[in-house]
């Protein structure tokens, strides 16, 4: 998939790295980003999740603003880190899914989880 979106990728290690996504692929799990003029290529495989920033001038989102149908699910990882929010979806043969933030004025717009490198994925239904 093309495009061109701030993200923050957080690697297994603790590393976290902000930058445009130029490109991801979750069937081959790579991914292209721009750091200042830097391109790196990245295995998916060696990251916790990509977290998809809103842009800095977005408003809060209203109070009428509906949460995402679909299950609630929370999201553990080795290191203790949870993540809560909403998916569409967890298909047992993805190496990942998305996961919309239950806080609508949540500085990310959607989280791509890793599954593989997460320790417990917990859902029910809202």
């Amino acid at each position: 998939m093309k495009l061109s979106k701030r993200v923050v990728v957080r690697f297994l290690t603790g590393v976290a790295l902000e930058g445009e996504l130029l490109q991801f692929d979750p069937v081959t799990n790579r991914l292209k980003l721009r750091i200042d003029s830097e391109v790196r290529d990245v295995d998916c495989s060696v990251l916790k999740a990509i977290f998809f920033l809103r842009p800095p001038d977005t408003k809060p989102l209203s109070e009428s603003f509906l949460m995402p149908a679909g299950k609630k699910v929370r999201v553990r990882f080795a290191d203790g880190e949870e993540i809560d929010g909403y998916t569409y979806g967890l298909r047992p043969l993805e190496d990942g899914f998305y996961l919309f933030p239950i806080n609508r004025n949540d500085r990310n717009e959607r989280i791509y989880v890793i599954k593989k490198n997460a320790i417990q994925i917990r859902t029910e239904e809202k």
